[in-house]
């Protein structure tokens, strides 16, 4: 008998029913995705997403066994998509249904190109895509440090390190855009998805440490906590201000995130880094970091 699929928004009571998918998939997967309810509603309530027209669930016979995640970015033309089926409902051609959902969704957007990163190992979904046009334009190492290797932190004459305090939001917006302007697929912040960020329950005000010269801030490294693994610490983002760089900054607060993230005992930290950038490749490697494995950024035009 042919299953019946039937494609929809998410709906306000969907939230458990879409961590359980979620941790279903995982299990198998291991892309360390999985997460609390908890945390799940606070990622859906984040500025600039609109679950209710940008979430969609494949269900079969009332059971949701797949998703598709549409995340604006129409400030670069762009959509990013995030989305999995359940292997045990994999080959049946659901996912082809939740891509042909989010291609209409992203044109009725006016989005000009969707994008999906995909792990390099998660060969069946790179086919899938690959199928319907997609094409890789983009790669990203995966790195972890687990035995750490550095020294104490050492800052030039005129420089101070200092942590996050309420306040910072716009002036770490500001180095963020500035350290980030021109990367690929790199989207402006707005102070509110800063304000965001370091108030949900992942971030702590001493895990976003600061070097400042006076009260100019010229660089940060920003640490999280992931959700799916309490022995885990993230470095979400690290950037120098561009007329900064080459005095041992960007090394100077990379070491400060990490030894907050290893006093708090974390026993793994990861990060992503764009395998075109060398020179951070480099500093990371210089402190421990190693390559884990690699993601695949697919494109296709709408």
């Amino acid at each position: 008998m042919t299953e019946l699929v039937v494609t929809r928004n998410f709906r306000p009571g969907d939230v458990a029913r879409y961590v359980q998918l979620i941790h279903g998939i995982d299990e198998v997967d291991r892309l360390g995705r999985a997460t609390s309810l908890a945390h799940m509603e606070e990622d859906l309530g984040r500025p600039g997403y609109y679950p209710e027209e940008d979430l969609f669930f494949a269900e079969v016979d009332g059971l949701v066994v797949g998703y598709a995640d549409i995340v604006r970015e129409l400030e670069i033309d762009r959509i990013v998509l995030d989305g999995a089926v359940h292997p045990a409902h994999r080959g049946r051609g659901i996912g082809g249904r939740l891509l042909e959902v989010a291609f209409e969704h992203g044109r009725e957007l006016g989005a000009k190109v969707i994008q999906i990163p995909i792990a390099e190992r998660m060969k069946i979904g790179q086919r899938l895509v690959q199928k319907r046009g997609f094409r890789v334009v983009r790669r990203q190492w995966q790195m972890s440090l687990t035995k750490y290797r550095v020294g104490s932190l050492q800052l030039h004459h005129g420089f101070e390190l200092r942590h996050f305090v309420p306040g910072d939001e716009e002036s770490l917006c500001a180095l963020q855009n500035l350290a980030f302007a021109g990367s690929w697929g790199f989207r402006p912040n707005t102070v509110d998805d800063i304000h965001y960020l370091v108030n949900c329950s992942l971030c702590h005000a001493e895990g976003i440490p600061f070097i400042a010269e006076g009260e100019r801030l010229v660089a940060y490294c920003w640490t999280m906590d992931d959700p799916s693994d309490k022995g885990r610490g993230l470095i979400r983002m690290m950037g120098v201000d561009p007329t900064y760089r080459r005095r041992g900054l960007g090394r100077a607060v990379l070491v400060a995130g990490v030894n907050y993230l290893q006093r708090r005992a974390m026993t793994r930290i990861e990060l992503t880094v764009d395998s075109k950038n060398t020179s951070a490749k480099r500093l990371y490697q210089s402190v421990g970091f190693t390559g884990i494995g690699r993601t695949l950024w697919y494109q296709r035009r709408l």
